[in-house]
């Protein structure tokens, strides 16, 4: 994968001599990363951890805005590549296709609306049960970006998670009201380690 990106980083040519630090290639900044590769599961979970390791990745990098989906093609496997190499030449005919329009994309074929629709419903339905404080946070967060418009403000968040907790931990937040999330999680997790 690594010789594959290196060649395609340098249009199938050596790779130049080496140059002062300012102007050190930035797609073997972005190697040394080591990026993850999408199989293409149909996991909006697994895509959106994806998205957002290159996003970091990139911006970490400052590798250019015009040659990222050039790249990313590179860790495709399985699913992503076979929908890429159907998919991937008409797109990159388009005008102003970029990183953001490939995302767009990617989320309209690795999580269709039936999908969506699920997570939207577990998150509306969101109970801490049997899981811990810090179990159930996390499904929260993971949950959350898909149902945005439930939890589209901080106090909306606080509520929504709150509300999923389980009676003692609901009953003193609710008396001691936070303000953010942060503050919610920290509460009602130190309600359990007490």
């Amino acid at each position: 994968m690594q010789t594959l990106s290196e060649a395609h980083l340098h249009n199938n040519h050596p790779a130049p001599p080496p140059q002062p630090a300012g102007n050190r290639d930035v797609g073997r900044l972005v190697l040394r990363h080591r990026p993850p590769v999408f199989a293409g599961e149909e996991d909006p979970v697994i895509l959106e951890e994806w998205i957002r390791s290159l996003d970091k990745i990139f911006a970490v990098v400052g590798y250019p805005v015009d040659r990222r989906v050039e790249l990313v093609s590179f860790y495709f496997s399985h699913e992503a590549d076979l929908w890429w190499v159907h998919e991937g030449p008409a797109c990159q005919e388009e005008p102003d296709f970029d990183w953001t329009a490939l995302k767009d994309r990617m989320r309209e074929r690795f999580y269709p609306s039936h999908v969506r629709a699920a997570m939207y419903e577990e998150f509306l339905h969101l109970q801490q049960g049997s899981s811990s404080v810090v179990e159930y946070q996390k499904r929260f967060l993971e949950l959350a970006c898909f149902a945005r418009t439930l939890v589209s403000t901080e106090l909306a968040k606080v509520e929504k998670f709150v509300a999923g907790l389980n009676y003692e931990a609901r009953k003193a937040l609710t008396v001691s009201k936070p303000s953010t999330l942060k503050e919610a999680y920290l509460s009602a997790a130190d309600l359990y380690r007490v």
